[in-house]
């Protein structure tokens, strides 16, 4: 909605083009009010300004001011700086070159899935309010799911994985998302990281090390466990034609086999190791006393860890066996775990836990005396042995023996868990409500286009220390009031851009934009 009006100031009066915004923040429409002239005091006639002929030209009526020239306003600055990242990180050109038929339907959808949390069939009311090169349909973007398949998906994933992953270490996750649908084969009730009862679906993705951007997403079903997706992972590496991997991994991906195919493939990888391994328990017991020297002190990001190397041959391959001492965290874990205990404890003793329970049967023994009731006795044995782990994590890999080095590398999986947390929640992945297979793999595949901008945005901020300003929705929000005018006559003109934008638009190294260059 858009109109001309007049305004009095200090006696003379202005004209304006006043156009209708939406502010995301304050969950109101707001004016934005363009100065094209004012009107001589005496006569009452137009007295265009630059900006009427900036939007107008030279030969422009000023005579007819009963409707309005304005055809449409539309977000700008949050597509702009979106449209910026996916230029800046490749994932633009590589769209085109593998889908010249819909990646700007692609991009437009993953653009929402960044922008807004809200389903994806929402998607053409927000294009139309936005700067944005189509306006995809919900029957479009059905269609679109379906066609994403499953060779063309592959084409992409090995374009980018050979743009980004010779360049760095890749860290391997795996994480749930639950359906409510039950007609996908790859729905199974298994091991809910969420702690949900609900039939999920696993997604496993591999992640850049420093642009902390995806590189690679697998679909499994629920009911595979993290090991079997190591193995299906490698053998999807001679198709994306990466060679110089390196796999950081969580202990839950840990199996000797898993371990014997990485180092038959001369695969590096970091990985950490369960103290259900008598590996594990056997090295940290080997430098109990030794490993809190003031020699083997190492400060990572400013924290400060006791490390151990040790040097082990795994089916005839060198690697190294890193054993951490944390004091703080051994002193939190070693409260953490008593209180648990002294917790359990006292539910026996009240009958709010169960003796048959397993986190009863695992700490505790139970005697039966004469009057038939129980006696309740701490396992000092097993307890004492937790205690004694508390504090250690140990890390199996075949790249170095340097201790800081590892330890660095290792850290990178955070960057997988953040980043899981974004695909479920922030882009509307969270439940899927897909009903076949082909539209549920197309749905997650627009979700990793998302994901790779939102990491790229991300990363950017955190370098440029923007977190202590904005959130990411703050961010856009911000953004959003950068709009875009488009006049009937084909000229568009932006609305201010205030120290805010241009101070954003710098800390991604963002041309400020200029209406007639768009």
């Amino acid at each position: 909605m858009s109109f001309r009006g007049e305004q009095v100031i200090k006696g003379t009066t202005y004209v304006f083009e006043a156009i209708a915004q939406w502010d995301a923040e304050k969950q109101q429409s707001r004016q934005k009010r363009i100065y094209i002239g004012k009107k001589d005091p005496v006569t009452g006639a137009f007295l265009p300004n630059k900006k009427y002929y900036e939007l107008y030209g030279e030969d422009a009526d000023t005579t007819n001011f009963q409707t309005s020239s304005v055809m449409k306003s539309v977000d700008f600055g949050n597509i702009y700086l979106m449209d910026h990242a996916s230029s800046a990180c490749g994932l633009k050109q590589v769209l085109m070159e593998t889908f010249p038929d819909c990646w700007e339907d692609i991009l437009v959808c993953a653009m929402h899935s960044c922008s807004e949390n809200e389903a994806l069939y929402l998607c053409e009311d927000w294009a139309h309010n936005s700067w944005v090169p189509s306006a995809p349909s919900s029957q479009d973007i059905s269609r679109l799911l379906k066609e994403l398949d499953e060779d063309r998906r592959m084409l992409f994933y090995k374009k980018w994985a050979q743009l980004r992953g010779e360049k760095e270490y890749l860290a391997l996750d795996i994480s749930s998302v639950s359906s409510w649908s039950e007609l996908i084969n790859y729905v199974e009730y298994g091991y809910n990281r969420d702690h949900e009862d609900l039939p999920q679906v696993n997604l496993a993705m591999l992640f850049g090390e420093d642009s902390r951007l995806p590189v690679f997403a697998r679909i499994y079903p629920g009911s595979i466990k993290d090991v079997s997706t190591l193995a299906g992972m490698v053998a999807f590496l001679d198709q994306l034609q990466l060679k110089q991997m390196h796999f950081v991994m969580d202990k839950g991906f840990y199996s000797a086999k898993g371990v014997g195919v990485l180092l038959e493939k001369y695969i590096k990888f970091a990985i950490g190791l369960p103290f259900s391994t008598g590996m594990a328990k056997e090295a940290v017991r080997e430098n109990t006393e030794a490993i809190a020297s003031p020699a083997n002190a190492i400060e990572v990001d400013g924290h400060i860890y006791y490390a151990a190397v040790k040097k082990l041959t795994i089916n005839r391959r060198r690697t190294y066996l890193h054993i951490y001492y944390d004091r703080e965290r051994a002193a939190k874990e070693h409260d953490r775990l008593m209180h648990k205990v002294i917790r359990i404890e006292n539910g026996l003793v009240d009958g709010t836990v169960r003796m048959d329970s397993t986190e009863a049967q695992k700490y505790f023994s139970f005697q039966k005396n004469r009057e038939g009731t129980y006696n309740i006795h701490r396992k000092e044995d097993f307890i004492r042995e937790q205690l004694e782990l508390t504090g250690y994590f140990v890390i199996l890999t075949n790249d170095s023996k340097d201790p800081e080095y590892i330890l660095n590398i290792y850290r990178t999986k955070d960057v997988v868990e953040k980043s899981f947390d974004n695909i479920k929640n922030e882009l509307d992945l969270e439940r899927l409500r897909i009903h076949s297979d082909k539209a549920m793999e197309g749905r997650i595949f627009i979700g990793f286009i998302s994901l790779i901008i939102t990491s790229y945005i991300r990363k950017i901020m955190e370098d440029k220390n923007l977190y202590s300003s904005y959130s990411l929705s703050k961010l856009y929000s911000e953004l959003k009031k950068l709009r875009l005018i488009q006049f009937k006559n084909g000229k568009q003109v932006l609305t201010e851009l205030t120290s805010n934008h241009k101070a954003i638009f710098k800390a991604f190294n963002m041309k400020v934009p200029v209406p007639s260059s768009l």
